[in-house]
């Protein structure tokens, strides 16, 4: 039976807004690679509201930055970069050059991870700092060994852009920051600008001018994910705290107006009494504007017959965040059914807020049921792993052409055929073997 819903998300705007989107998106690159800095002055006075004087921070302006920070935030922040850099340098340790040896030993198959030369960290501006994306995008790529990492984010109304953010993009190793935002900084980062260098790969959420940037910049640049607005399923039985899961719930809503709050149950009165919980929960926050707003137009809350509903709608959904508030049976039936999530959230003492901000795995995570197909930013981000090959001497390499053009000739390519061939054929003596001869004849 189809899930019944206690709450439904409202119709969608449309797509007149997307197509307004991307043709808007697309002046602003034209007019970045055109006009470089001038186009960033032009666009972050328009935008911003700021007349900048520069687009780098100075040294000395960083410095004025580090040192406003408070003790107490920095201890904070020093705390998460801790934390995410351990677990970055785990992943780390799955990456490792390789070599496969056949054909008894006379041909070489191997590979090579090696970092990215450069990368452009994108921090969003907003209401808040958002000091956990600095650490969660600029961190990996310190650990991965990314040599040239800069970070662009909006300024404030002072100009600069936060003291907290910009600690926290000194401490994760970025070496030079921009007072740059929205589409025109991904811009600058894919064609370079007078200030402003071109990178290998752009990486950071950002709001839809920044993911459609991403979008249509793609290919001269590389990307991380196509992020949209942040979304968190949670999956409850009766053991779940219906209040955790409206905090959790309430949580997520405060993003942003178009995050996307849902909640799956397998009863009805659980499903009731989250309904209601949330509702006040969102009434008795400071950003209840936010949160109303999209838990009005994005909440969810539905009831399934069976955990194996729940968990259908779930790989389904694909969600960005799960949480999992069950028992410790239905957990574990959940673990091995459970495919497609962004990152996953075991047990009620387990919220994405644990790491939104500082547990470790990373928080710039697939949305939009993209987790079908990918996973999140991580240290394989900023690795390119490159495979090369060797054939050790001719009779080995006579055997393989033998196949190789018998194959090039089964899919009607006489050229590849022809160049195997010659790999067949007798051949002369190289440079240095007529030199070792030569030499020889002379002794």
């Amino acid at each position: 039976m189809p899930l019944s819903f206690l709450k439904r998300p409202q119709p969608s705007a449309g797509q007149n807004m997307d197509a307004e989107v991307y043709q808007r998106v697309r002046e602003i690159i034209n007019y970045v690679r055109e006009h470089g800095d001038e186009a960033l002055y032009h666009y972050t006075e328009r935008f911003d509201g700021v007349r900048l004087r520069r687009l780098k921070l100075t040294s000395s302006e960083i410095d004025d930055a580090v040192n406003s920070v408070d003790d107490h935030s920095k201890k904070l922040i020093d705390k998460a970069q801790r934390r995410i850099e351990r677990f970055a340098r785990f992943q780390l340790s799955m990456y490792r050059d390789m070599e496969l040896r056949v054909d008894g030993g006379k041909t070489i198959l191997g590979q090579r991870v090696i970092p990215i030369e450069s990368v452009g960290v994108y921090v969003p501006g907003g209401r808040f700092p958002l000091v956990s994306t600095a650490l969660m995008t600029a961190v990996p790529a310190k650990v991965a060994g990314v040599s040239r990492i800069f970070a662009s984010t909006p300024p404030t109304r002072d100009g600069k852009p936060n003291p907290a953010v910009v600690y926290a993009l000194k401490k994760a190793g970025v070496q030079e920051v921009f007072s740059v935002g929205g589409a025109q900084a991904v811009a600058a980062f894919a064609y370079g600008t007078q200030s402003i260098p071109r990178v290998d790969k752009v990486v950071g959420p950002g709001n839809k001018y920044v993911n459609e940037a991403k979008s249509q910049l793609f290919g001269q640049i590389g990307i991380d994910l196509l992020a949209g607005p942040s979304e968190v399923l949670v999956v409850a039985d009766d053991s779940a705290d219906p209040e955790l899961v409206a905090h959790d719930l309430a949580a997520q809503a405060e993003h942003d107006v178009d995050a996307k709050p849902w909640a799956v149950t397998l009863k009805v009165e659980l499903a009731e009494r989250i309904l209601e919980a949330v509702q006040e929960v969102i009434e008795s926050l400071p950003t209840r504007e936010t949160a109303r707003t999209s838990w009005i137009r994005h909440g969810v809350v539905a009831v399934a017959d069976s955990l194996d509903e729940a968990l259908g709608y779930a790989n389904k959904l694909a969600p960005e965040h799960l949480e999992l508030h069950l028992n410790s049976t239905n957990t574990r039936r959940a673990l091995k059914e459970l495919r497609n999530y962004g990152s996953l959230f075991i047990g009620k003492q387990t919220p994405v807020v644990f790491s939104d901000m500082l547990l470790g795995p990373n928080h710039v995570l697939p949305t939009g049921g993209a987790s079908r197909f990918t996973g999140g930013l991580s240290i394989g981000s900023f690795l390119k792993v490159v495979t090369y090959q060797r054939v050790i001497g001719v009779p080995t390499s006579r055997r393989i052409a033998r196949l190789a053009a018998a194959q090039s000739r089964l899919e009607g390519l006489e050229g590849h055929a022809r160049s195997a061939e010659k790999r067949a054929q007798p051949q002369p003596p190289t440079t240095e073997a007529r030199g070792k001869g030569n030499h020889a004849e002379k002794r």
